[in-house]
């Protein structure tokens, strides 16, 4: 689904610090740097919380409209944050299983990935459930490896 909030941004002197904070969603808040890091970290923050909520099944509340937002500061800023929380899943399954995520976008079975790599097909099996993977290093070649034939 596709979501838009709005975001309270605070500048802190002391901190040195871009906080932020979205109105309508209880325990959802980041910061940054810069103003461009603390809208990285917002839109992070965001999807992962709704995303969350999505496949907890919990309650998604409704966005609030921007003029709603009342400032702490004179110099806070408002601003929309935009979410994906289908193009966010594809970022978690790439992050948390890059060889099953590579192998699926190869269309490649389990079987034909063991073959590609002269690999044990239970081995294969392990590392598409998550049971056990190996060193990021050996990920990251094999990804390549599925890359290169796809």
């Amino acid at each position: 689904m596709k979501y838009a909030y709005p975001a309270l941004i605070s500048w802190s002197e002391e901190d040195k610090t871009y906080y932020v904070a979205f109105p309508d969603l209880e325990n959802c808040f980041t910061d940054g740097a810069t103003l461009p890091e603390a809208l990285e970290n917002a839109a992070d923050a965001l999807n992962l919380m709704l995303w969350s909520a999505e496949h907890e099944g919990e309650a998604i509340p409704a966005a609030s409209a921007m003029d709603a937002v009342k400032k702490g500061k004179p110099d806070d800023i408002v601003t929309l944050v935009a979410a994906d929380t289908v193009a966010y899943q594809d970022v978690m399954d790439r992050e948390n299983n890059p060889i099953k995520y590579a192998r699926e976008k190869a269309s490649l079975n389990i079987k034909k990935l063991a073959e590609l790599l002269g690999a044990p097909y239970r081995t294969v099996q392990d590392w598409n459930a998550g049971r056990r993977m190996p060193p990021e290093w050996v990920q990251r070649l094999i990804v390549e490896k599925i890359e290169s034939v796809s």
